[in-house]
């Protein structure tokens, strides 16, 4: 992604890490537990578990059956990052 938004900027773009997996999960408990129960359907750490689990790479939907949507035209991030305002 760093790479094509660069070419298609012309923009020098860099990596940035700002923690990992462990990192997240310490800063959802904290988030959990300072953040009290609410009527809120999606609670302010709900966002953080959610990405958190998706970069273990556990989460997986296979088969993904995207012969069944031949209509359907898949676009790149080159693409889109070209299309930017």
């Amino acid at each position: 992604m760093r790479e094509a938004a660069t070419k298609s900027t012309g923009e020098e773009f860099s990596l940035l890490r700002v923690g990992g997996v462990g990192l997240l999960s310490a800063i959802i408990k904290v988030a959990k537990a300072l953040t009290p129960t609410n009527n809120e359907v999606f609670t302010a750490w709900q966002g953080m578990q959610y990405m958190r689990d998706m970069f273990t790479g556990l989460p997986k939907l296979e088969p993904l059956d995207n012969d069944r949507y031949p209509e359907i035209k898949w676009t790149s991030v080159a693409e889109v990052l070209a299309t930017r305002k």
